[in-house]
């Protein structure tokens, strides 16, 4: 009688489980059907947050398949590495600075407002993003993954250039285009285009780890800085230049006066 009663009890039991188990099966399955593709995307979401929360150096593949719903076994059908994924979200993070730099220069048309327009595009970028430009330039190991190290260096990768490269050639050609009006000094081209880099890379680090910290006006502080740099490439005399007629100077290009 008492077997009799456990075997009752054991299938009540099972019909309980049963929509629960059925529901982690079509759960599952789902997991198993996703296209490559999206199940890539949903790797590089998870690892991005893991990053963001946990920091580059304690995430491992691992603990990113765990968040996504696989196993460790299956996240390496799709990367190599949380490097080859890290470097997945920095390309994304310059796409986007791509179509903003393309939009921005777009609306000039004189080299010296373009190059100005794409300096301050640079830093606004930055700064609408924070987290993933942490993860871009303030890593230890960002610095690896956009040279390629770690990453499967196939003849196309070599041949392609990254989106990073892209960006950078931007505001190189930016540069390249006033020194070849004759709107500067005798500069090498591209040794101007990573001051500049250097210089709103220095801004945008600065203001993001010293969110707090009491500056001035902080659109005035951008602006004085990108006006002494574009001053600073004028020769002496330049009209660009601004100069007051009691002598003294004054940032021009839409900088504080």
């Amino acid at each position: 009688m008492a077997s009799k009663d456990a075997k009752t009890v054991k299938r009540a039991s099972a019909k309980v489980n049963s929509p629960a188990k059925a529901q982690r099966k079509r759960a599952s399955a789902a997991r198993q059907r996703l296209a490559p593709e999206e199940r890539r995307r949903q790797i590089v979401a998870a690892a991005k947050s893991l990053f963001l929360d946990d920091g580059i150096d304690h995430v491992s593949m691992r603990k990113i398949a765990r968040k996504v719903g696989i196993t460790q076994a299956a996240i390496y059908q799709h990367f190599e590495n949380k490097e080859a994924i890290l470097f997945v979200i920095i390309e994304d993070f310059f796409s986007d600075l791509l179509h903003v730099f393309e939009v921005a220069v777009s609306q000039e048309t004189e080299p010296l407002a373009q190059l100005r327009r794409a300096m301050r595009t640079y830093i606004d970028f930055g700064l609408s993003r924070t987290e993933e430009y942490r993860l871009v330039f303030m890593t230890p190991m960002s610095g690896l993954v956009r040279a390629g190290v770690a990453v499967p260096r196939t003849e196309e990768a070599k041949l392609t250039p990254s989106k990073g490269s892209l960006a950078f050639d931007m505001l190189d050609s930016c540069v390249h285009q006033v020194v070849e009006a004759g709107a500067t000094r005798d500069l090498d081209p591209d040794l101007v285009s990573e001051a500049i880099w250097a210089a709103g890379h220095g801004i945008v680090s600065l203001l993001i780890t010293h969110e707090h910290f009491p500056w001035t006006d902080r659109e005035a502080l951008i602006d004085l800085e990108i006006g002494l740099l574009l001053e600073g490439l004028l020769p002496a005399g330049s009209p660009a230049r601004g100069e007051n007629q009691g002598g003294g100077s004054s940032c021009p290009f839409g900088g504080p006066r």
